[in-house]
């Protein structure tokens, strides 16, 4: 079963924003355009790099959890303790579920009214905005609990080497649901391209494109699974749209008759190799394995390459126990850590993840849902239903290390010594890493639970409601332009 994220505790506001009636004219245009056809605007140079590395840069926080292998770790953080907030930016147009980009001075997020916004790093002030599509009326999809809108549900990604944001939008073209990919110019929000995703049989309606983009090998990666309450003829997908935004699309579909959905908040995950690594939700079969819940590794094509199973895999499907709900964590030593909502952690190897019920260790966690975070020897697991949870990953061991003492489980980033997660609405909390101590809490206008903070520049970046907010640490902001 697929979730939407949590609902923010703040009523949602709208922000009526400007779009020139030259750069609207086009825009509409592109959405009238014949399906599956590539709509190119201008193209962008050097677009289609190589293979992504897993560092996080100085001043950059480009991807979900700041790497290809989602660790949500920030090495290079400069002290945030004290913090204070920096700025909160003004209502934005619809709700950001998505984590906060940064890169050059600027902080990108995008909304469920399919609006994209550039903020300035240093005060949140909104440099440039593009509506990239109209979005879905909630109303026409079979079920789900996004709403009035669904539009950019999923965190965006950037190419910091050519400078192009990426965002997945769904859309309403006469009536009709939509899946897009767009790739804009981080500098200006001019549109490069837009390529349809829908894929030939589907229900577009049924269709959610949840997970975070990923980068690999030139091609941008987009996770599809179904609407909140499991309804409609959905199938988890993972497809691959080349950065010039030429050239086929690649897709890999889950096995299964029905489900099986690629829908962690916290996206797929890409390790040095190029190899693609996804998990599943639940599977439609309780007698025939599908590959609902479990772990795949694809090559760069998105080709199968290896699988794991937990040896229960059918009682998970019969019981909506999606292995899914996280995306596999590329630890260092080709280690692979996966937890979901079945309430066990899987330490799996990589290249050879084990196939059914072969991991090299598990160990009896929390229901776990969002994204996880490690900064060796512990791992820090989103417990949506419980409380933020550290175990110890050893070579080839899982062990209990600590539980917090009633922050509710979010998911969680590591930076400048702290595990920072969203508690209660309206509290941002920062956790002792190696006893799970309260050591910060302060207050936060912008709080969800599915997105992580991101942190670069000096900025620790919450995304939530319809706001983004920035806090600061002793040395203040630190501008990269």
């Amino acid at each position: 079963m697929t979730h939407a994220p949590r609902r923010p505790g703040h009523a949602r506001r709208r922000l009526p924003f400007v779009i020139s009636i030259a750069l609207a004219g086009v825009a509409l245009g592109m959405l009238a355009a014949p399906a599956h056809a590539t709509r190119k605007i201008a193209p962008l140079a050097g677009a289609g790099a190589g293979p992504v590395t897993q560092a996080v840069a100085p001043g950059q926080w480009t991807t979900y959890g700041g790497s290809t292998a989602r660790l949500s770790y920030q090495p290079t953080t400069p002290p945030l303790r004290p913090i204070r907030e920096r700025w909160t930016s003004a209502p934005l147009a619809g709700t950001v579920y998505g984590q906060p980009l940064v890169d050059g001075g600027r902080v990108f997020v995008g909304t469920e009214e399919d609006v994209v916004y550039a903020l300035d790093a240093s005060d949140g002030r909104v440099e440039w905005q593009r509506r990239i599509g109209m979005p879905a009326p909630a109303s026409a999809l079979p079920c789900g609990d996004i709403g009035p809108t669904n539009g950019i549900t999923s965190t965006m990604v950037l190419d910091p080497s050519t400078g192009v944001l990426f965002a997945s939008a769904e859309t309403s073209v006469a009536g009709s649901v939509h899946h897009e990919m767009v790739a804009l110019d981080a500098a200006t929000g001019a549109v490069a391209w837009r390529r349809d995703l829908d894929q030939p049989g589907w229900d577009a309606a049924a269709q959610l494109q949840r997970t975070a983009l990923a980068l690999d090998d030139g091609r941008v990666l987009a996770g599809f699974g179904g609407n909140y309450g499991d309804c409609g003829d959905y199938h988890g997908w993972v497809l691959g749209v080349s950065e010039s935004g030429a050239g086929p699309t690649l897709a890999y579909e889950v096995p299964t008759a029905r489900e099986g959905a690629v829908w962690a908040p916290s996206g797929v995950s890409v390790a040095s190799d190029g190899d693609v690594y996804l998990a599943t939700g639940n599977g439609s079969s309780t007698t025939v394995f599908d590959h609902g819940d479990s772990v795949v590794e694809l090559t760069p094509t998105l080709r199968q390459v290896t699988f794991f199973a937990p040896s229960d895999w059918a009682e998970l499907n019969a019981t909506d126990g999606d292995l899914g709900s996280t995306a596999p964590v590329l630890l260092p030593g080709g280690k692979v850590l996966m937890i979901g909502k079945g309430a066990v952690a899987y330490l799996l190897r990589a290249g050879r993840l084990g196939g059914i019920g072969h991991e090299q260790a598990q160990l009896a966690a929390c229901f776990a849902t969002g994204g996880d975070a490690y900064l060796a020897p512990y791992a820090y697991l989103p417990c949506v239903h419980g409380t933020v949870t550290a175990i110890r990953v050893g070579g080839s061991s899982l062990a209990p290390a600590w539980r917090s003492a009633g922050v509710p489980g979010s998911s969680p980033t590591v930076a400048s010594g702290v595990v920072w997660v969203l508690g209660d609405p309206g509290h941002l909390v920062g956790l002792d890493p190696r006893t799970g101590k309260v050591v910060l809490d302060v207050p936060s206008v912008a709080s969800q639970g599915y997105a992580a903070p991101s942190v670069a520049e000096g900025l620790l970046l919450v995304g939530g409601s319809t706001q983004v907010e920035a806090f600061e640490g002793p040395e203040g902001y630190v501008p990269t332009r």
